[in-house]
C-alpha cells in the first residue's frame, strides 16, 4: 500500500500535468499540498478553458486515488479542485 505522502504527490503530479499548471510552487496557479493532523489536501486551480475529456479524466483519477475530493468555486477567485488523502491512524485501541 502506498503511503499518504506518495499518494498526495502522485495526485499533485497528475493535476499539474492535466491542468497544465506551472511546476514552481511560487506561482499562484501551481498545485499545492497542505498538511493537517489527519490528512493531506491537494489544491489546484482549474483553467476556464478545460476540455470535457480532461475533466472526466481528472474525475476518474480522483475517484480511484483520493479518499475525498471536491470543487470549490469562490466568488472572488479561481475555481479550485481539491483532493484529500487521509493519514494513517497510528493510535491503537486499548483492550
Amino acid at each position: 500500500m502506498s503511503s499518504p505522502t506518495t499518494k498526495a504527490v502522485a495526485i499533485a503530479s497528475m493535476l499539474t500535468t492535466a491542468l497544465c499548471a506551472p511546476a514552481g510552487a511560487d506561482a499562484p496557479e501551481a498545485v499545492r499540498i497542505e498538511e493537517s493532523d489527519t490528512a493531506l489536501r491537494i489544491w489546484a486551480p482549474v483553467p476556464a478553458a478545460l476540455s470535457e475529456a480532461v475533466r472526466l479524466d481528472v474525475l476518474g483519477f480522483l475517484l480511484d486515488n483520493a479518499d475525498r475530493f471536491g470543487h470549490t468555486v469562490p466568488h472572488d477567485g479561481p475555481s479550485l479542485i481539491w483532493a484529500e488523502i487521509k493519514k494513517s491512524d497510528t493510535r491503537r485501541a486499548s483492550l
